[in-house]
């Protein structure tokens, strides 16, 4: 099983769950994307948490089918009430995943696959089963975008993502900002090319890379 650390959020009465983070950064990601999704088929999101991206997704790209996930029955819950309150005819009920594990979904059967704000919240090791399952789960072009914040060269953007990952460590030694080397690589041993790295608020990049 792949751990990771859950992103705090407040409960409302019918089960949704509210991070402030996913509020913050839906429409920026949401503008970023729509250079880099297919036109059209279905999008497999990993680690989907309280399901607030998901629903917003669903209903700003209605030509894809959304299929959201979580490890966690909690955040699943959360995802569902999301799901209900939506009414959005593509937004499908949530899969349990562990990313470290197979994969509940037919080989091939996804045009794309979406990590958003997970990396930094998983062990190194995960890396390698992420990009193995996405690819089991995309044909040939298909498409792995993952978000959130990155190592680069230089090492961190700011201070303020050196903090943060200092208390990402704190918590739990074995997660942690990733580097860009690190993800790159991991995604090449699954078999997949580099697309696009797009610059998004915060110091935070879309990484999008291309089944082969």
């Amino acid at each position: 099983m792949a751990r990771h650390i859950f992103q705090e959020a407040a409960d409302a009465p019918d089960g949704r769950r509210i991070a402030a983070a996913a509020l913050r950064n839906a429409g920026p990601l949401i503008e970023a994307l729509r250079t880099r999704l297919p036109a059209q088929g279905r999008v497999l999101e990993v680690a989907s948490g309280t399901g607030q991206h998901a629903v917003a997704f669903a209903e700003a790209f209605p030509a894809l089918d959304w299929v959201p996930s979580d490890i966690d029955p909690g955040q699943r819950g959360s995802i569902e009430a999301w799901r209900r309150a939506s009414g959005a005819a593509n937004f499908a009920a949530p899969l349990a995943i562990d990313i470290a594990a197979p994969w509940p979904v037919e080989t091939g059967s996804a045009q794309a696959v979406l990590a958003v704000n997970l990396l930094h919240l998983i062990p190194e090791s995960a890396l390698a089963p992420l990009f193995e399952g996405a690819r089991a789960a995309l044909g040939a072009g298909g498409r792995a975008i993952v978000y959130g914040p990155f190592l680069r060269a230089a090492g961190y953007a700011s201070d303020g993502d050196r903090d943060f990952d200092a208390v990402l460590r704190a918590r739990d030694p074995s997660i942690g900002y990733k580097s860009l080397e690190a993800v790159s690589g991991a995604a090449a041993s699954a078999g997949f090319d580099p697309v696009a790295i797009d610059a998004m608020p915060a110091n935070n990049l879309l990484l999008t890379f291309a089944a082969s």
